[in-house]
């Protein structure tokens, strides 16, 4: 604070001692300019004098009127009665001695006199150019005599120029050279002398008074200078040794901080100021730097058991996944195949059906594990493709058309004009959406409608799902989205996971979309939701996988030879019969070393590969195809029962051409046969089960008796009721199938609609 003081006075003085400086020279220069601008007056009425004694001598001499015009003109601009020219100095007429040339009067005004009041000389100068003035107008009047007397014009008595004679120039010459004449030219630079030496010791004094006062200052400048350079250096060393240094040292400190150097100690008690206050906070920052260091420490830890254990969740769902899988695919597949023989009877085809049910809902239950667990990892990653919106959309009314008509639904389907056909969007996933929100509208609506409302708007399509059902209380909304959530009434048998809400809602969500819920008890749900799309056109429509079921395949061709590889024996069985009932030759083998050996010594069309197999596994497999026997046209398809994103990811980077995930269906196999071997496939015709045509000869005994058993839960009395009544196959089975579901309440909607 003090330095700050002391250099604040300093530049206060400097900056007077320099006005006051500035004042002085400014008056030097104002002596100087007074003292010029007297002399230029002096010496002006001094040449005015001798212009005019030249002018009337030469007059006289030659008789020449111009120079007595100019002798007027002289006298007429030292009086004020004629502008004085802006150049007006001592060599002005010397421009005009020959020829006819005028002089040029462009200034101001003014006479000898004013100018001389003008300049502010003392009354004692100015009395002696007033009387050098007033001398020099005596001195004119011999002037205007000797000129007169070369015109013949003289002086009476009076002094008046009355008398006209001959011209005397003589007398004229006389007169300019006379001694009267010269005494009156004194006379005239007497008081000019006086004038300059009254002016010059005026001047002078003020001059030196001047100087004496710069000189002065100089001196307390060239002083204060002195003193601020050492108050500057003073202060640059304060500065350095209480500021830089420190701040310097801080800086450092910091560095070393930030790397997360905490050895570095600081010296707290080595400045008494605002210096040692930074260091203090510095210190704080180092103390909450080693306690945030500690708790990173903390958190890294628990962030690697974390991951540790999400790897450990991730690897426990994937051998789930593949442990569950592998048997499904041999329960559902030879289940299928088992449905399709002609040596089974009725008894044993429900059976098969249960069993396909059964493994379907246990695969489900797996896929909705896995799909959570995908969403909750981020790994989930959409697949847009281009695809038909209006079929997709008639394919999902159709589905669940025909089950609200069993249940004595009405099902309404609104699709506004203004929704494009072709459109680029993750087909699979919007399809999952719908058949979840749908099929919950389903199962709690026991009478009225279901409505699937669709728009588009801002390139987003929007749906809203709405039913009569039972509707859902306030609290269940809240956590209806949150996962194995489900809602709990005694008249409905839950059954699932709990988990199709909250999968729906990350896969809106993952589609750029939200959804939201309005529900009433007794009045019924709806579920509005939007998604992201693209407008696309029919060359980029892919080839669907077909949905009808498969007749057969026209002209196999004998040649056509698939090898099959799996480590499981159960596995390569069912994919050898499904090939083996279409008329396909193969080959199997049980491991990789075996695929190879046998892939050298035949001809091969195409292979399904397993991944997971001891020793070769089948991307090392798939590799030395590819590589080692330069195999690169033989399509490969991978088959695995792990079906996360990266396992397909290696299985397409080993060199496979496409993935198949167990458990799969016959259609799949064969779509890939179509793909890859362009084999035309044959399907069965599919007729429209007529629900009137079925039920309208039926007694009505038959509807009272299978409302009662239905009230009593009696499902033994339904079946004996359903096969002793002339039924056709086909409305049985519809029967049948509600059984094996427990869906009392859609069989007794039936009985209501038909009795």
């Amino acid at each position: 604070m003090l330095l700050f003081i002391l250099n604040t006075v300093s530049f206060i003085f400097v900056a007077v001692v320099i006005n006051k400086y500035q004042k002085s020279t400014i008056k030097l220069e104002d002596a100087y300019q007074m003292q010029y601008k007297s002399l230029i007056l002096a010496q002006e009425l001094r040449q005015s004098s001798d212009d005019l004694t030249r002018m009337a001598r030469t007059y006289v001499i030659t008789g020449n009127s111009m120079f007595e015009e100019q002798f007027k003109t002289v006298f007429d601009i030292r009086n004020g009665d004629l502008p004085r020219p802006q150049r007006y100095n001592g060599i002005f007429w010397d421009f005009y001695t020959l020829g006819d040339k005028k002089p040029i009067l462009d200034g101001e005004k003014i006479a000898l006199k004013e100018l001389m009041q003008r300049a502010n000389f003392p009354e004692s100068e100015l009395n002696l150019l007033y009387a050098s003035k007033k001398e020099s107008d005596d001195l004119t009047n011999l002037e205007h005599k000797a000129m007169n007397a070369v015109k013949g014009i003289f002086q009476d008595e009076n002094g008046n120029y009355t008398i006209h004679g001959e011209p005397n120039f003589k007398l004229a010459r006389d007169i300019m050279h006379s001694d009267e004449y010269h005494e009156a030219k004194i006379r005239i630079m007497k008081p000019i002398d006086d004038f300059y030496k009254a002016f010059e010791s005026r001047t002078k004094q003020k001059v030196d008074e001047a100087r004496i006062i710069v000189k002065e200052l100089e001196f307390y400048v060239n002083v204060i200078v002195l003193f601020s350079i050492i108050l500057f250096l003073m202060s640059f060393f304060i500065i350095l040794f209480r500021i830089v240094y420190p701040i310097d040292y801080l800086r450092k400190v910091m560095m070393k901080l930030s790397s997360n150097d905490m050895s570095v100690e600081l010296e707290k008690n080595k400045y008494q100021d605002e210096v040692g206050d930074m260091i203090a906070s510095v210190q704080i920052f180092k103390d909450n730097t080693e306690k945030l260091i500690e708790s990173e420490h903390q958190i890294k830890l628990a962030m690697e058991e974390a991951t540790s254990a999400n790897k450990a969740k991730s690897t426990f769902l994937a051998r789930m996944s593949h442990e569950l899988r592998t048997p499904l695919n041999a329960i559902l597949g030879f289940a299928n195949l088992l449905r399709k023989s002609s040596n089974i009877n009725e008894q044993e085809k429900k059976n098969l059906e249960v069993i396909k049910r059964s493994g379907n809902h246990l695969l489900n239950i797996i896929n909705e594990i896995l799909e959570l667990s995908k969403i909750e990892a981020g790994k989930i990653e959409l697949v847009p493709k281009t695809f038909e919106f209006h079929e997709f959309i008639k394919d999902i009314e159709s589905m669940f058309a025909f089950r609200c008509e069993s249940k004595g639904l009405n099902f309404k389907l609104n699709v506004d004009s203004n929704v494009p056909n072709i459109i680029k969007a993750d087909e699979q996933r919007l399809r999952q959406i719908l058949i979840n929100l749908l099929g919950n509208s389903l199962k709690f609506t026991i009478n009225g409608e279901i409505t699937l409302n669709i728009y588009a708007q801002n390139k987003k399509l929007f749906f809203e799902v709405k039913d009569t059902g039972i509707g859902i209380d306030i609290q269940n909304q809240k956590k209806i989205f949150k996962p194995f959530e489900q809602i709990k009434k005694d008249d409905y048998n839950s059954q699932g996971t709990g988990l199709g809400l909250s999968i729906t809602k990350e896969l809106i969500s993952l589609m750029g979309g939200t959804i939201y819920l309005k529900s009433f008890i007794g009045k019924g749900s709806e579920f509005y939701f939007s998604i992201n799309y693209e407008k696309s056109v029919k060359n980029k429509l892919e080839e669907k996988i077909f949905t009808k079921d498969i007749a057969g395949i026209a002209d196999v061709n004998d040649d056509k030879t698939i090898l099959v590889v799996d480590d499981i024996k159960e596995n390569r069985d069912l994919v050898v019969q499904i090939l083996n009932q279409y008329g396909f030759k193969t080959y199997e083998a049980s491991s990789g070393e075996e695929a190879i050996d046998i892939f050298k010594a035949h001809s091969i069309d195409l292979i399904f590969m397993d991944i997971l197999m001891s020793g070769l596994d089948g991307l090392e497999t798939t590799q030395i195809i590819r590589k080692d026997l330069n195999k690169k046209d033989i399509p490969i398809i991978a088959l695995s029962a792990n079906v996360f994103e990266e396992d397909k990811q290696k299985a397409y980077n080993s060199g496979a051409n496409d993935f198949l995930s167990k458990p799969f269906d016959e259609k799949e196999l064969i779509n890939i046969l179509q793909k890859y071997l362009n084999i035309e496939v044959v399907f069965e015709k599919q007729e429209k089960v007529d629900f009137k045509l079925s039920f309208e000869n039926v007694p009505k005994d038959f509807f009272e008796k299978l409302i009662y058993y239905c009230l009593q839960m009696d499902n033994e009395s339904i079946k004996d009721l359903i096969s002793t009544n002339k039924l056709d196959k086909k409305s049985k089975k519809f029967l049948e199938d509600f059984l094996e579901d427990f869906d009392y309440q859609s069989i007794l909607k039936i009985c209501e609609k038909y009795k």
